[in-house]
């Protein structure tokens, strides 16, 4: 592994999904700038782009994140980021798979007007 694929673990303060993981490796190797595992007073985002005027959280939320209790509180913690001038995208999967994986890359590409 190089070492430019490496300096992403760094940023990583939390166990990160497979999903992440890839998304992470992806991200960097496009050169997209990002942070990971961001400390945000309400939660912990799992990437985040210092955008101006708004910044962009992605929350990438796995089989974990799919039970209707947990997406009830996490929607509450959000809707709060999106008052405090966040712009929250929020990627959803079942399961991992390649094909999922660049979809959801097209969807942060795609937010962040790289494309």
């Amino acid at each position: 592994m190089s070492s430019q694929r490496s300096n992403w673990r760094e940023r990583l303060h939390a166990n990160p999904s497979r999903m992440e993981h890839e998304l992470a490796i992806k991200l960097q190797d496009d050169r997209v700038r990002y942070l990971t595992q961001v400390e945000i007073p309400v939660t912990t985002a799992d990437f985040y782009f210092p955008l101006e005027p708004r910044p962009l959280i992605v929350f990438v939320d796995g089989p974990v994140h799919l039970k209707t209790a947990q997406m009830m509180k996490e929607e509450d913690l959000r809707s709060l980021l999106r008052k405090r001038g966040y712009r929250i995208l929020e990627l959803s999967y079942s399961s991992y798979t390649d094909k999922i994986r660049d979809e959801l890359y097209r969807e942060i590409v795609q937010h962040l007007g790289r494309e």
